[in-house]
């Protein structure tokens, strides 16, 4: 809330001092309870300096409860200070268009959509328009209500300024008033629902909801109920909130963008130089230009400020706006009232998590992922129910984009998004102070209470040193982006004893310096680019700790032989650490990691034998690194490996204790294999839960993400197998120890260097669950025939250069997609005309192709030079050549019994002609 009152201000700021140091006294309380989990002594005492915080604080908070009264404070002045000081002006739909600047094509579009005939016969239609505060939707919905073709096309128009109380009774009552143009003063519901009903019977309806609020989609339905007798009725909602367009509309959302900068200029220009534009001196215009992009496009921003400038001669003043932050100027609250009533607004709970976004630069790229574990190291994010705190940040989030303080397409999984430059000023403006950025040319001051700090740039490293005055406060340090530059010696982060997140670019930084022993609310720890060989051991006191993240420790040989004591460690990341050859047995200790990630350790070589017991372990991605197995008691929490890549795998056997895994195989290399009887032993066959396995001769083969979880082992021996037979034969007995268990989904072989396959892959017992089968780089393979394969439903063959035939009659009737690409000799494809479920049929680059039976799909033939009169049977629902594709190049014939129209769909030219019969 905005409280303009000082005292008041004054007394929050003290109330919310005495709440941090609260938090801190708890927090420090839980560490000793951890602490005495971790070293058992016979007794454990609450330290003298916890007791003396307990007695400070409340004494502390008698004295504010003393302020409180004698500034006769109450529990609702809260709610009602932020109504009194940030009450939305009511709207009209009368507008003066000569004032209005743009907007014409964003105008055209909403005619368009609201003059358009609902499709699926409904009688009540919405057009949604969202954006931020300020950005011109009443304005838009202004200019739609009163042009003249909208007052062509309805007979009745409404006007209904909603704002936050979305009151069914009241809003019903407006409508009738609006529409009939006459007071109205009965409160019963039902009346005003039937004397609305009445009035609209039977006609066109156009209805305009300006500023809605409301997420309750039983009040909406409420509402709309009477509006069913009219014959069509048409409402266009305004609205900040995209989850309020998700409960109101039955059209697309209309987003509207911020004002292009041609028409912000004529904006800028317009208010602030008038007519008297020629008069202007060069300076004043140039300056205007900077001022209007400083404004990000924002059209009540750039008014407000081109209002305030109209009259100001000096180009001082001018350039006080443009150098100044804008609320320093926004001494009327014209500019930010808008966005303020849209923080205002917002839950308590996203409020924190709002502001923290202000200790980064304008225009961050913020990721979603690092935001909310940032928030959840800061205690922001509660967990209430059985979400756990990252899908709750998730859904804080996705409230914050829907609420447009977030710019960005929304992606659940992985959504990276900016801050508009005014939504980034209102958010330090509401910050107070407490959380700053450092990338210009020189520190700033600093308020005595700095919470949370961000230094990225080089110069202002060496600074640190002497900020740590400042430190005893401090909540949050990210220094990042340095390029090389070295920590200064005289920085001691240990200072800052309140820290929950500490990010640090080390580059030489000493070790001596690194000391974590006081360090007892950390949560986060990220060090990077460090050149130390061990861990400093005061790590390990750290109880509190939920992230450990080493990144480019190139130097670190070891972990801490007692790292099994970080008890809340959930998360352990260690990439490019090229030294590191072993990790602790105690790491198995960590009873509360739930994600552990290993990249670009290129020595690591084994993971200790008690994997098992990290139970709670649910994210285990290894790279890159030098493991050839893994310890078979990882079978316990198999449903935790996330990617686990080990290129380095000489035997596969170790396989047979890991039958639970439920993935996706791949085994690359396998040219390399020799032992049959360590394949025999791996078993394949037992693997019951396996999703799909990518079989591949190949070495380096790239896994796409669609794959889910997945194990990839590449074999890597040398092979004495350098003959055409001796490849045919090996990979030939090798298959059939390679035979997998009957629940597997999806098998894909890439680079078989024989000339058929094992008899199982067209066993329907073997592949009684088989639904997708893709074969790519088979070489010497002549012929397939798919026919014992009845739940067969995705086909592909790609680069099978030797293929020339696939068994007549042995493709699966329930096939719904085949894929053929670059199969050169492959002459003829038949069987097609059984496939009553083909709804996708593809064949590109076969050149020898000459006979292609007819199909019931949506055919897509391309660079085919051989096929010639081919005919294709069009079934009932194929009345139109744009479910055809041919680009073949020759003559085609076509029976198109149903076909109404021709267009030009082809992606390349036919260049014969066309025969349709």
């Amino acid at each position: 809330m905005e409280i303009r009152d000082l005292s008041v201000k004054l007394w929050l700021k003290e109330l919310k001092g005495v709440a941090y140091d609260a938090e801190d006294v708890l927090d420090e309380y839980h560490y000793e309870i951890l602490r005495a989990q971790v070293e058992p002594t016979d007794a454990h005492q609450v330290p003298d300096g916890m007791l003396y915080q307990i007695k400070q604080i409340r004494s502390n908070f008698a004295e504010i409860e003393k302020d409180r009264l004698a500034l006769r404070l109450s529990d609702e002045d809260g709610p009602r200070r932020c109504n009194s000081d940030l009450q939305i002006a009511p709207t009209s739909h009368f507008v003066l268009e000569s004032e209005i600047i743009g907007r014409e094509m964003e105008k055209k579009q909403l005619i368009d959509l609201i003059s358009s005939e609902s499709d699926d016969g409904k009688i009540i239609s919405v057009v949604t328009i969202v954006g931020t505060g300020g950005i011109g939707k009443t304005t838009l919905a202004q200019l739609l209500y009163n042009d003249q073709r909208m007052q062509q096309n309805f007979d009745k128009f409404g006007w209904v300024c909603v704002s936050e109380d979305f009151n069914v009774q009241r809003l019903t009552r407006e409508a009738v008033e609006s529409i009939t143009g006459k007071p109205y003063h009965v409160v019963n519901l039902s009346t005003l629902q039937a004397k609305i009903s009445k009035e609209i019977g039977g006609q066109r309806v156009f209805l305009v909801l300006d500023d809605v609020w409301n997420e309750n989609r039983n009040h909406w339905e409420l509402f709309q109920h009477p509006f069913e007798s009219a014959s069509l009725v048409k409402i266009l909602v305004t609205t900040r909130c995209e989850r309020v367009a998700q409960i109101m509309q039955t059209v697309p959302t209309f987003t509207l963008g911020y004002m292009p900068e041609k028409q912000s200029w004529q904006l800028f220009q317009h208010y602030a130089f008038g007519k008297l534009i020629q008069k202007r001196d060069s300076n004043f215009i140039e300056i205007g230009k900077e001022i209007i992009k400083k404004c990000g496009m924002l059209p009540l921003a750039i008014k407000s400020i081109a209002s305030l400038l109209r009259h100001e001669q000096k180009e001082e003043s001018w350039r006080g706006i443009l150098e100044n932050e804008l609320w320093k100027s926004d001494a009327s609250n014209e500019i930010f009232w808008p966005l303020q009533i849209s923080y205002a607004r917002l839950p308590t709970y996203l409020k924190p998590c709002f502001l923290y976004c202000s200790m980064f630069p304008r225009d961050y790229r913020y990721s979603a992922k690092e935001l909310v574990r940032l928030w959840i190291y800061q205690g922001y994010v509660h967990t209430d129910g059985p979400k756990n705190a990252e899908q709750i940040g998730w859904e804080y989030v996705k409230q914050l984009w829907q609420r447009s303080f977030f710019e960005g397409k929304y992606n659940e999984k992985e959504f990276n998004f900016q801050l508009h430059d005014m939504v980034h000023d209102l958010a330090r403006f509401n910050s107070g102070h407490g959380c700053y950025f450092i990338e210009g040319g020189m520190v700033p001051n600093f308020p005595e209470e700095l919470h949370h700090l961000y230094v990225c740039k080089k110069e202002l490293v060496e600074s640190l040193p002497s900020l740590s005055v400042k430190f005893a406060t401090l909540r949050t340090l990210l220094v990042r982006n340095h390029w090389g530059k070295r920590l200064p010696s005289g920085f001691h982060f240990s200072e800052a004893q309140k820290l929950r997140a500490l990010e640090l670019e080390l580059n030489g930084y000493p070790q001596s310096n690194m000391s974590f022993i006081n360090l007892k609310h950390l949560r986060y720890l990220s060090l990077n680019n460090g050149r130390f060989e061990k861990l400093p051991k005061s790590i390990c006191f750290l109880y509190n700790l939920q992230n450990l993240t080493l990144l480019n420790c190139c130097h670190l040989s070891e972990l801490p032989q007692n790292i099994g004591n970080l008890v809340s460690l959930e998360e352990l990341i260690i990439c490019g650490s090229l030294r590191l050859e072993i990790l602790p047995v105690s790491l198995c200790f960590l009873k509360a990691l739930r994600m552990l990630r290993l990249f670009k350790c290129f020595k690591l070589e084994e993971l200790p034998p008690n994997m098992g017991d990290l139970t709670n372990l649910q994210l285990l991605r290894i790279e890159e690194t030098k493991l050839s197995s893994l310890p078979p008691s990882l079978n316990k929490n198999i449903g935790a490996i996330e990617v686990i890549n080990l290129r380095r795998c000489r035997m596969i056997g170790w396989l047979e204790y890991f039958v639970d895994f439920g993935g996706t195989l791949v085994l690359s290399g396998l040219s390399c294999v020799h032992n049959l009887e360590d394949v025999h032993r791996a078993n394949l066959a037992s693997m019951k839960h396996l999703h799909c396995l990518i079989l591949t001769w190949l070495n380096g083969i790239k896994i796409d993400e669609c794959y889910g979880n997945v194990l990839h082992l590449c074999i890597n021996s040398d092979s004495n197998a350098n003959s055409v037979d001796d490849l045919d034969a090996q990979s030939s007995s090798l298959m059939i120890w390679l035979q997998p268990h009957p629940n597997l989904k999806m098998l894909k072989i890439e680079g078989y260097p024989g000339h058929e396959f094992s008899s199982w892959i067209r066993n329907p017992t073997v592949c009684a669950s088989l639904e997708q089968i893709e074969l790519k780089g088979c070489n010497y393979i002549t012929s397939l025939s798919f026919g014992g394969l009845y739940k067969l439903k995705y086909l592909e063959l790609d680069s099978c250069f030797n293929l020339e035939v696939i068994r007549e009659g042995s493709l699966p009737l329930v096939l719904e997609v085949v894929d053929i690409r670059n199969c050169k000799n492959l002459a003829s494809v038949t069987g097609i005309e059984g496939l009553k479920s083909l709804v996708k049929f593809n064949i590109i680059d076969c050149m020898e192709l000459h006979c292609l039976g007819p199909m019931t799909c949506k055919p897509a033939v391309q660079n085919c030079p051989k096929l010639f009169g081919h005919q294709v049977d069009c079934p009932v629902c194929l009345t139109n050549p744009k479910d055809m594709a041919f680009g073949c190049g020759h003559q085609l014939c076509v029976d198109c019994g149903k076909l109404l129209q021709w267009c030009p769909i082809c992606r390349k030219p036919i260049q014969t002609r066309i025969k349709l019969f």
